[in-house]
């Protein structure tokens, strides 16, 4: 039991120092605000397809995150850092997504988001946290 508690900490440490560095190479970045995301594949979402989205970051709102941690805390999820919690980020990114539809409505959701390739999942919540990183 000792030991797996020296385990568990190690690895605590370890997450702390990949959050760290991952903070101070967002800070290194060019705040853009936006990014536009080129997909590997073309994704299909609900009859639509995209080879590429555009995020705004700029466009949320405070309201936004709140609603979004909402929705992350009724699925019984822990939020401790909404900048490394993927369901947050997708959350995230989901909103700050440019394309709607013709009545002005989101074309994309969180659960879209989670069903694109993790490359290009990884791409996009990256950029989101990079985002919320250099705004600290």
């Amino acid at each position: 039991m000792e030991e797996e508690k020296r385990l568990d900490m190690a690895g605590v440490a370890e997450d702390a120092a990949d959050a760290e560095r991952a903070e101070e190479e967002a800070k290194k970045e060019q705040e853009t605000g936006s990014y536009t995301h080129t997909f590997k594949k073309p994704f299909r979402w609900k009859e639509r397809t995209f080879d590429s989205l555009t995020f705004d970051w700029t466009t949320l709102k405070g309201r936004d995150h709140l609603e979004i941690e909402q929705e992350v805390l009724m699925k019984g999820r822990t939020l401790v850092s909404p900048a490394f919690t993927g369901e947050f980020l997708a959350g995230m990114t989901a909103r700050a997504c440019t394309e709607r539809d013709e009545k002005a409505k989101r074309v994309i959701d969180t659960q879209a988001v989670m069903e694109m390739d993790m490359v290009d999942f990884q791409a996009i919540t990256r950029k989101a946290r990079g985002f919320l990183l250099r705004a600290e």
